[in-house]
């Protein structure tokens, strides 16, 4: 019984038993029910060897080159139609400090706080945030299983209200079950402090912990009802012998492939990589998209513009 109401979760055409949120951060919608709102594109910037970075841990880039990387990023977003936020990854405090001031000038898209793991950038970034009145379209990326009560308190006190909830860790690395029960543990929490706005990302790290995350992002958005997604270019830059045995042109398409298999099965959001794969990314996302609100028609039901099903064709 269990594997046939999974397979019914995947099903396009799925009415979901809890309703589902569409939240807005920052002016983008994300979640819902698949189909009827673009995936939101997450891509990353800064973040370890981005030749758009001069110092990391200053935080010192290449404004130009940052200006017209974004530029492309932008104009792709609107031809598409799926709306995009950045990763902004930072290494120290201050470098966190400095990419959020020089992007809010730069661009009007949501900002993800990314601390490589460390809860003291995270934090320096959601402060910079407040004092430059950013909070409504900063996200905390993330909240995981290994963040004290310091944390929240900080969340609390700073008045953050959109955080990534991170459902992995190294227990439960093999076990789609024991993600999502981390789900449910981080989000009372996360409430408890303050977050309003929360956005599950499933943890991939190869290609096997791919097919978890997907798993577990349909059980996650089965019972919460909240946007869900994943990181899941993360599983070819872990490809070992993808280069190797197939040449280094079969690596782009793999990123996309990977980027596909999430919105498939239901995911309202996808950490892409790099912004610099935006151009090939983002047509083959917004094709899943299209095909996704067409297996709605039996229902009459239709997208609001904008939406890949109106701008691609």
């Amino acid at each position: 019984m269990r594997l046939i109401r999974d397979l019914q979760v995947i099903e396009f055409m799925q009415q979901y038993a809890t309703e589902q949120r569409t939240l807005d951060i920052g002016g983008v919608r994300v979640g819902g029910r698949p189909g009827l709102v673009p995936t939101v594109m997450v891509g990353s910037i800064f973040y370890s060897k981005d030749r758009l970075v001069l110092d990391e841990k200053a935080g010192k880039i290449d404004k130009s080159k940052t200006e017209t990387r974004l530029q492309s990023l932008a104009d792709v977003s609107e031809k598409t139609g799926l709306p995009s936020m950045l990763d902004v990854v930072g290494v120290t405090p201050e470098a966190i400090q400095n990419y959020l001031r020089i992007l809010a000038d730069m661009t009007d898209m949501p900002l993800l706080i990314d601390g490589s793991g460390s809860s003291d950038v995270n934090i320096a970034g959601l402060a910079a945030a407040r004092e430059a009145g950013l909070l409504d379209r900063v996200v905390l990326n993330s909240l995981t299983p290994e963040d004290g009560d310091d944390v929240y308190k900080a969340i609390q006190e700073i008045g953050a209200k959109n955080a990534v909830i991170l459902t992995f860790s190294n227990v439960a690395m093999t076990s789609a079950v024991k993600r999502a029960e981390l789900a449910d543990e981080i989000l009372e929490k996360a409430q408890s402090a303050g977050i309003t706005n929360a956005m599950f990302d499933t943890g991939v790290v190869d290609l096997l912990t791919l097919g978890l995350a997907c798993k577990a992002l349909i059980s996650i958005k089965e019972k919460h009802g909240l946007p869900v997604g994943c990181g899941a270019h993360n599983a070819v830059a872990m490809w070992g012998g993808l280069v190797k045995k197939f040449g280094k042109k079969a690596k782009e398409p793999a990123f996309v492939g990977s980027n596909l298999m999430p919105i498939v099965l239901g995911a309202d959001f996808v950490l892409y990589g790099p912004i610099k794969h935006a151009p090939v990314t983002f047509p083959a996302v917004a094709m899943i998209d299209v095909a996704l609100s067409g297996a709605l028609l039996e229902e009459r039901l239709r997208p609001e513009k904008p939406h890949p099903r109106y701008l691609i064709g």
